[in-house]
C-alpha cells in the first residue's frame, strides 16, 4: 500500500512512522529488549499517542513535545554531538571572527554546547529523562580518534550536571588520556581546532557540477533537484600569447592571503606542540600521531594557497620580461609557474599517501575492487558526506581535484610554447595530470625540479 492512502486512513503521515516504528519495537520488546528510537518528523505531538510507553525517544525536542511524551509515560534521552558537520576536527574551539573570510552562524563550541544542553535544557523539569547520548557523526570523514575529549566530556556532564566548568573538564581529560608529562594540550587542541575551520573557510562555496543534485531531504522532496555544494578557490588567469598578463587576482584575494600567513605562523607552532608531545605523553601516542596527520592535511592546504600566489607573481614577471624582449628570461618564469603547479601536486599526493599509512593502522582500507568484489559507488541523492564522493581516501583531497587546474597549466603551457616559438626557443610538452594521486619517487620529483 502506498504511503500517501496508509497516510489519509490513518490520519497523517506521522502516525505511519509510527505505526512502523510500533510494529518493530513491538516485536523486540517480546524478546527482551529496550527500544530507543528517534520520535522526530514528520511525527507531530499529536501522533505520539500512537506509540507504545515501553520506547525510550533518543532525543528532546522542547517544552510541546517533551511534555506530550512524558504524560504517555516514555522515557527521554538528552542528544548531543561531539560532531556533526565539520571537516577535518570537531569545532572544540572556535576561530575568532577576525580569523575568518566569512562567518556564519553557529551554536557554539561543541563541550560547552554539550555542557549546556545537558545541565540547563528545559527537558530536565519537561521530560522523565533517563541519561544522555553523545554521537560522533563520522559522516564527513573525520577520524574517531578525534571524539575522545567530546565524548569523556560529555559523559562526565551527564553524570553531574552543572558541575565542572567545561573548561576544567577539558583539563581533566588531557591529563587523564594523556598522562601527567603532556604539556599545553589545551593550546594544541584549540589549534587543532581553528585551523580545521580555516581550512574551510580559506575556499569559496560553490555549486557542485561534480555529481547529480539532491533530491530531497527528510522534510520534502525539491521540485527541481538543487544542486549539491562543492569548494573552490580562484585561479590567476592564463597569459595572452605574448604572455602579456593583467590580474587583479592579488587585490581581490588580499583577505585570503593575509588569513594564510597568520594560519602558517599557527601551523608552525601546533605542529611544535605536537612532536613535544609526542614525546611527552605517556599514554595514546597514536592519537597524536593521527593528529599530525591531519595538521600537514592543513599545512598542505596553506602550502599550496601560497603556491597559487607565487605563480600570480610569476605570471607578472614573465610578461614583465617579455615587455622588456628578455626572452629567455620569460620563458624560463613561464616554465617557473608550471612547475610550481607541480610541486603542489606533489606535496598533495604526498600528504595524502602519509595520512593513508596513519590512518590504516586501524582502518579497514575502502578501496574500488578486492578478493573478486567490486565496490558499487552511487552517491546519495539526499544527503551528501563528502566521503560518499569516492571509493577511497581521496575524499580528502577532493576539492583540489576538482580544481580546474589541468585546464590552467594547459593555457599557460600552450601560452609559453608560442612566445617560445616566435623567439625561436624550445617549446616544452611536459605532461600534466592534475587527478593522478600517484606518489612520485625522488628521482622522479629531482627530474621534474630540473625540467
Amino acid at each position: 500500500m502506498q504511503q500517501g492512502t496508509r497516510a489519509k486512513e490513518l490520519g497523517s503521515v506521522g502516525k505511519v512512522l509510527a505505526e512502523f516504528v510500533t510494529k518493530t519495537a513491538n516485536y523486540l520488546h517480546t524478546q527482551g529488549r529496550k527500544v530507543i528510537f528517534w520520535g522526530e518528523f514528520p511525527m507531530k505531538p499529536s501522533d505520539l499517542a500512537s506509540l507504545p510507553n515501553h520506547l525510550v525517544n533518543g532525543e528532546v525536542y522542547g517544552p510541546e513535545f517533551d511534555r506530550e511524551f512524558n504524560r504517555l509515560g516514555m522515557r527521554q534521552m538528552i542528544y548531543t554531538s561531539t560532531e556533526g558537520g565539520e571537516s577535518m576536527y570537531p569545532s572544540y574551539f572556535l576561530a575568532p571572527a577576525s580569523r575568518l573570510l566569512r562567518v556564519g552562524p553557529s551554536e557554539g563550541a561543541r563541550v560547552n554546547q554539550t555542557f549546556r544542553k545537558i545541565s540547563f535544557d528545559s527537558a530536565r523539569h519537561d521530560a522523565d529523562v533517563m541519561g544522555e547520548l553523545n554521537a560522533g557523526w563520522a559522516d564527513q570523514g573525520l577520524h574517531p580518534d578525534t571524539f575522545w575529549l567530546g565524548y569523556a566530556t560529555s559523559g562526565s556532564t551527564g553524570w553531574h550536571p552543572g558541575a565542572p566548568d567545561p573548561r576544567e573538564s577539558m583539563s581533566a581529560f588531557y591529563t587523564l588520556f594523556y598522562g601527567w608529562t603532556a604539556a599545553n594540550m589545551d593550546r594544541l587542541y584549540q589549534l587543532m581546532s581553528t585551523q580545521a575551520q580555516y581550512w574551510v573557510d580559506s575556499w569559496d562555496t560553490v555549486q557542485s557540477t561534480a555529481r547529480i543534485p539532491i533530491w530531497g531531504y527528510s522534510e520534502g522532496i525539491h521540485n527541481p533537484r538543487r544542486p549539491a555544494r562543492d569548494q573552490s578557490i580562484p585561479l590567476p588567469p592564463p597569459p595572452e600569447a605574448d604572455l602579456k598578463y593583467q590580474s587583479d587576482w592579488a587585490e581581490k584575494n588580499a583577505k585570503r592571503m593575509a588569513l594564510v600567513t597568520d594560519a602558517t605562523a599557527e601551523n608552525d607552532e601546533l605542529f611544535g606542540l605536537l612532536y613535544d608531545n609526542l614525546k611527552r605523553a605517556q599514554w595514546n601516542r597514536d592519537n597524536l600521531e593521527v593528529f599530525l596527520s591531519i595538521a600537514l592535511l592543513y599545512r598542505q592546504n596553506l602550502d599550496m594557497l601560497q603556491g597559487i600566489a607565487q605563480i600570480h607573481g610569476i605570471l607578472a614577471s614573465a610578461s614583465s620580461a617579455a615587455e622588456k624582449n628578455q626572452t629567455k628570461q620569460a620563458v624560463q618564469a613561464m616554465d617557473l609557474a608550471v612547475n610550481v603547479a607541480q610541486s603542489i601536486q606533489i606535496a598533495r599526493n604526498k600528504v595524502l599517501y602519509d595520512t593513508q599509512l596513519v590512518w590504516y593502522k586501524t582502518w579497514y582500507p575502502r578501496v574500488a575492487d578486492a578478493n573478486g568484489r567490486k565496490f558499487l559507488h552511487e552517491v546519495d541523492d539526499v544527503k551528501d558526506h563528502l566521503p560518499d564522493r569516492t571509493t577511497d581516501m581521496s575524499y580528502l583531497v577532493y576539492r583540489e581535484l576538482w580544481l580546474p587546474f589541468d585546464e590552467w597549466v594547459r593555457r599557460v603551457q600552450s601560452a609559453r610554447n608560442a612566445y617560445a616559438a616566435a623567439h625561436a626557443i624550445r617549446t616544452s610538452d611536459q605532461k600534466f595530470d592534475w587527478r593522478d594521486l600517484t606518489l612520485l619517487s625522488a628521482p622522479e620529483i629531482n627530474r621534474i625540479a630540473l625540467e
